[in-house]
């Protein structure tokens, strides 16, 4: 059984505060692809409703389309959340490594983490990006963004996931 000490909790609320976040804004940004109003993500090539944002279609990140409009707000909640977790880590010590994870994860564990920091603000300001230049071509950009956010939430889920139930050390318990 894993006795190392686990979090603070304002550590614990933070690191979950994001978690919801981001599953609220992947879910919001799925809604709003899904979407067929054509509203909110643009108008097609040529005119037509459609899917993504085509050139000059007078996209209002606060108009009409509510879906459009939470996703931005959650977008910048994010931002604000990540903020304050980087403030936070700054100024608090982490708990020492739990004793159960080997060197390589514990590398794995490090570098996961700082991926998912950085891209705490990358996917948002791909998004703003992608926004401000009302531009189809630049939809690759936030897209290989969530992409890399999700391969490192895999690896971070993954490891905690292999010692809560492969292991059996209680591993996540550090951070409920």
């Amino acid at each position: 059984m894993n006795r190392s000490p686990g979090y603070r909790p304002l550590t614990k609320v933070l690191h979950w505060s994001v978690v919801v976040a981001f599953a609220a804004q992947f879910s919001l940004g799925y809604a709003l692809d899904a979407s067929e109003s054509g509203r909110g993500r643009g108008r097609g090539r040529g005119g037509e409703p459609g899917r993504g944002r085509g050139r000059g279609s007078g996209y209002e990140p606060f108009g009409e389309d509510a879906l459009l409009t939470a996703h931005v707000l959650v977008g910048a909640l994010i931002v604000v959340l990540g903020v304050a977790r980087l403030l936070w880590r700054r100024r608090t010590d982490l708990p020492p490594w739990a004793p159960t994870l080997t060197r390589f994860e514990r590398r794995l564990a490090h570098r996961t983490e700082v991926a998912l920091y950085a891209l705490t603000f990358v996917v948002p300001v791909t998004g703003v990006l992608l926004l401000a230049s009302d531009d189809d071509d630049l939809l690759w950009v936030h897209v290989a963004a969530q992409v890399c956010f999700l391969a490192a939430l895999a690896c971070h889920v993954g490891l905690v996931l292999k010692h809560q139930f492969v292991d059996r050390d209680r591993l996540l318990r550090r951070m409920l």
